[in-house]
C-alpha cells in the first residue's frame, strides 16, 4: 500500500469494508491466504509479488535541519502499527494533544525523552540517522553527555561537603 501511496482508509473503501475492519486486518500477525489473495488482487499485484515484496521504498532520511518532528512521530506510528488513542493513553496526553504534537516542527527536549521512552526507540533513531555528516550536532549525544555531565557535578558536589565535614571534623579533634 505504502509503494502505491494508498492510505488505509483508501483501501477500506476499496475493499468495502470499515476503516476499523482495515486497521483489524493490518494489525494481525496472520492473514488467510485467500484474503491476502482478495487484498493483492484489488492492490493489482500477485501474491508472488507480495511474497517478494522485500524493501519499502522509504522517503531518503532528512537532513536534521529539516526534519519535522511531527512528522517523524506519525511515520513511527504507522511503522509500528500503533494505535494513536492507546498512545495517547501511554503517553499521558488526551489524543487532542497527540494530534497536536503531530503538528509541531519541534518537540521540547522533555518530550522527546518521553516520546521516544513509549516508543522504545532512541533519540538517534527518532531523528532519523545514525552518524553525523557536516561535523553537526547530534542533540541525542548533547543531551546524554549533558545528564551525565549534571550527574557528574552533583556528585563532585556531595564530595566536596563530605571533605569540607570531615576537615572541620579534624580541626574538632585536634582542638
Amino acid at each position: 500500500m505504502r509503494d502505491k501511496r494508498m492510505k488505509i482508509l483508501d483501501f477500506a473503501e476499496l475493499a468495502d469494508f470499515s476503516n476499523q475492519i482495515a486497521h483489524y486486518y493490518f494489525r494481525k500477525e496472520a492473514i488467510k491466504r485467500s484474503t491476502l489473495l482478495e487484498f493483492c488482487t484489488l492492490l493489482g499485484i500477485s501474491l508472488d509479488e507480495f511474497y517478494n515484496w522485500s524493501n519499502p521504498r522509504r522517503p531518503a532520511p532528512q537532513p536534521a535541519s529539516d526534519l519535522h518532528y511531527g512528522q517523524r512521530l506519525n511515520e513511527l506510528i504507522e511503522e509500528k502499527g500503533l494505535n494513536k488513542t492507546k498512545l495517547a493513553e501511554r503517553m499521558g496526553l488526551s489524543r487532542r494533544a497527540l494530534y497536536n504534537l503531530l503538528e509541531k516542527a519541534m518537540f521540547s527536549t522533555d518530550q522527546l525523552k518521553k516520546i521516544c521512552q513509549v516508543l522504545e526507540v532512541s533519540q538517534k533513531e527518532f531523528l532519523g540517522h545514525s552518524g553525523l555528516e557536516d561535523g553537526g550536532v547530534d542533540l541525542a549525544d548533547v543531551e546524554s553527555w549533558k545528564d551525565k555531565y549534571y550527574k557528574l557535578l552533583e556528585d563532585h558536589n556531595k564530595v566536596l561537603v563530605e571533605i569540607a565535614r570531615l576537615r572541620e571534623e579534624l580541626r574538632n579533634q585536634a582542638s
